[in-house]
């Protein structure tokens, strides 16, 4: 027969091993709880990429719809600038910075007649109701996205500012205003280009980012704002520094460089003509360099 002193250390003893094998137990429920947890998780932002991705595709679209529009009058085929007299000559007006609510003062009255204008009865009016459809569509990818972001953290500063600049878009095709509406399409890409920090989009950011303000200062030197633009191809230049890091084809980061020096150079010669086939060839560079880092 066993001890009493014994028997109160073997049940003690049995006590502890039990306690220890439940603790065990409840930490692998919790890790299973957690794996379970973890698609949840990866389908919400997976959502949130594709929603982000679709409203992305809906303001690139936009842009490049007014750029066409605002193309033909700014820089036709045979250098003819019947446009830029009338459409240009609104930048020397006092417009530009990189936030649309600085630069609509200075050219809304005479960007109001873009729309309007036949230039030499051979332009023809901007299809408007188009621009609505598009706007819209983004609108609805913007109400459904918001949620989304909030989710991921977004502050309001952030909502706020790209809610407001959609507005404001909307606002350019109320007014007629293809230059307005160039520039703060851009300036939305700009706030879209954003949200993708809370996505896992940072890598291609730089790039981007590079290419909003190459486009910007495309825009504003064919609208004859030439110190608006000189300071966004600076800006351009600045951020394609930084980017150019996350490529590896290191030939590809040079194609970059160059071509923005040459829209550069362009934008100091001030030929329509030469400043839209040097923006166009850059931008086709950003793009290939930022689905090359996208594809990391």
């Amino acid at each position: 027969m066993k001890h009493p002193k014994a028997l109160r250390v073997f049940f003690s003893y049995t006590l502890m091993l039990s306690l220890l094998l439940l603790c065990l137990t409840a930490a692998g429920g919790c890790s299973r709880g957690d794996a379970r947890s973890s698609p949840k998780s990866s389908t919400q932002e997976k959502k949130g990429m594709f929603v982000l991705k679709n409203l992305e595709k809906d303001v690139e679209k936009l842009i490049k719809e007014f750029e066409k529009d605002y193309l033909a009058f700014q820089a036709p085929p045979g250098g003819t600038q019947e446009g830029s007299e009338g459409q240009g000559g609104r930048g020397e007006q006092k417009g530009g910075s990189q936030e649309g609510g600085k630069q609509k003062q200075g050219s809304q009255n005479v960007e109001q007649q873009n729309g309007r204008q036949q230039q030499g009865g051979s332009q023809k009016q901007p299809d408007w109701s188009k621009y609505e459809r598009m706007v819209f569509l983004i609108h609805s990818h913007w109400n459904e996205f918001r949620e989304e972001a909030l989710k991921k953290g977004a502050g309001m500063e952030m909502i706020t500012a790209f809610n407001s600049k959609l507005n404001e878009v909307t606002q350019m095709l109320t007014r007629q205003d293809l230059y307005g509406g160039l520039l703060t399409a851009n300036d939305l890409y700009d706030r879209t280009v954003a949200f993708g920090r809370l996505f896992q989009g940072g890598p291609a950011m730089g790039a981007k980012r590079t290419l909003y303000y190459t486009r910007d200062a495309a825009y504003r030197a064919l609208g004859n704002q030439s110190q608006e633009a000189a300071a966004s191809m600076s800006k351009a230049l600045q951020e394609w520094e930084m980017a150019k890091s996350q490529l590896k084809d290191a030939t590809m980061a040079s194609k970059v460089e160059f071509s923005l020096k040459e829209l550069s150079e362009a934008i100091e010669a001030k030929d329509p003509n030469l400043i839209k086939m040097k923006y166009q060839i850059a931008e086709k560079n950003i793009k290939e360099a930022e689905n090359s880092i996208q594809q990391k």
